[in-house]
């Protein structure tokens, strides 16, 4: 799988920490259960017993064992304890250990491979804060409806905005399908509740279901982490963990709080981006000129490898109202 290794080390801590949570309230309940039943201790004696005499039978030299026999003692005993668990008013896996994942009992690993807990895990990971988002969830290419966008044609082009934004649709799609971590990058300009985010998002979930890891953050939250390393009041590691990722995705560029930091912070961020052949895609409210105008020339000259998408219509979110 794509994902980085400190995904994989975030997932395997999670794991970790469901078996050990799974473990202690099986503890719990056992412990509170015998307290009012004694009798299990006797039938899971039995049991155990019956096990160990099946590993001794292994050893055994010239000793016939009736395996059979003893067999049917233990499931005798697990049927025992089964009708006392319920006779008590509980559930018959009560006593069970209650795993999140009963196929792989919260390992992760089923038949040698990733369960398919795992890769959720990982998944859900991969965009952190944004995956119990109702809008990430709401935002893939089948919900992108391009009715939203005027059918008027440009008689300079001869297209419409929803062609434009139907032929955009179609491309991110294919781009989303073929992406490598080296793909091209994009930068999303528009007005509000024109489906920057929306389509960003679309490509975020399609990423993350064929196992790429995807790193959002909106651009006011980024820079103030950012600001926080860069002056010694936090340990975290942002910038390690956002190039960890295959794509990097910075949204409301130009909304956050202008300083000479942020001015420089973005321009480094860019770069950084460039030079190391990091797919990103960046969205803004602002044009190519009001960039320049905030963030300077070079961010623009930059931003030139970037291909351009243009969002233009009516706030699509007050069209559904």
């Amino acid at each position: 799988m794509k994902f980085s290794e400190i995904i994989y080390q975030k997932a395997e801590m999670e794991l970790k920490n469901r078996r050990e949570q799974a473990e202690r309230l099986a503890d719990m309940r056992r412990k509170e259960f015998l307290g009012k039943n004694p009798e299990l201790a006797t039938i899971e004696n039995e049991m155990k017993n019956a096990a160990l005499e099946v590993i001794r039978s292994v050893g055994a030299k010239g000793k016939s064992v009736d395996v059979s026999a003893i067999a049917k003692r233990n499931l005798e005993a697990q049927q025992a304890r089964k009708e006392l668990i319920v006779a008590a008013g509980y559930p018959e896996d009560y006593l069970d250990i209650p795993y999140s994942c009963k196929l792989c009992k919260d390992s992760g690993i089923l038949n040698g491979k990733l369960c398919e807990c795992h890769l959720a895990l990982l998944q859900q990971l991969s965009v952190g804060e944004l995956a119990c988002s109702p809008m990430l969830a709401g935002s893939t290419f089948n919900t992108f409806d391009v009715k939203y966008y005027s059918d008027i044609k440009d008689p300079r082009t001869g297209y419409s905005p929803r062609d434009y934004m139907g032929g955009c649709l179609a491309m991110l799609k294919d781009y989303a399908e073929c992406f490598t971590p080296r793909s091209n990058s994009f930068f999303f300009s528009g007005g509000t509740g024109l489906g920057k985010t929306h389509l960003a998002l679309a490509v975020l979930n399609r990423l993350t279901q064929r196992g790429y890891s995807v790193y959002y953050s909106s651009a006011g939250s980024l820079l103030k982490q950012m600001e926080k390393e860069r002056f010694g009041r936090s340990a975290d590691t942002v910038e390690e963990e956002l190039f960890n990722n295959d794509l990097i995705i910075i949204d409301d560029l130009g909304a956050e709080f202008s300083t000479a930091f942020s001015q420089a912070a973005v321009n480094e961020l860019i770069n950084n981006a460039i030079l190391s052949g990091k797919a990103m895609i960046i969205i803004s409210n602002l044009s190519v000129d009001e960039l320049e105008e905030r963030y300077g020339q070079r961010v623009v000259s930059r931003l030139n490898s970037f291909e351009v998408i243009t969002f233009e219509g009516e706030d699509i979110r007050q069209l559904k109202k």
